[in-house]
């Protein structure tokens, strides 16, 4: 028996939020890891260092990930004798699911418009170009 070409595309699946998680946003498990320490509410860099035991530089290239992807936020927090540091937010878990909805939707707008408006005929020759 042949197994379908297209099956593979539609066969991902999905046991955790993690994993969808993971698969929306191109994180890796430690990326996810730092997200999560989030959750619980604003962290420094350092005490997400410790939370998840990574040195404080991993860390901060995770957050810097995080940000670019919209996960977290930033806020500047000031010392009473001068100086600043930052404590860093993750957008809520609500958000991110209100958000991958939105991408997936979008994702099957312009596929059924492909699909339906650019899919050749049995007649037209197949091209790759």
């Amino acid at each position: 028996m042949t197994r379908d070409p297209l099956s593979g595309l539609f066969e991902k699946r999905f046991e955790r939020p993690s994993d969808l998680l993971c698969c929306a946003y191109d994180l890796k498990s430690t990326e996810l890891d730092a997200y999560f320490a989030l959750l619980s509410g604003p962290k420094t860099v350092e005490a997400i260092a410790d939370l998840i035991g990574k040195d404080r530089s991993t860390v901060q290239r995770f957050i810097v990930r995080l940000k670019k992807k919209n996960l977290v936020k930033r806020e500047a927090k000031f010392f009473d004798r001068g100086g600043r540091y930052y404590v860093y937010h993750a957008i809520s878990s609500e958000e991110v699911r209100d958000e991958i909805l939105r991408k997936l939707k979008e994702f099957y707008e312009k596929t059924r418009d492909f699909l339906l408006n650019n899919w050749p005929e049995q007649s037209q020759e197949y091209s790759t170009a």
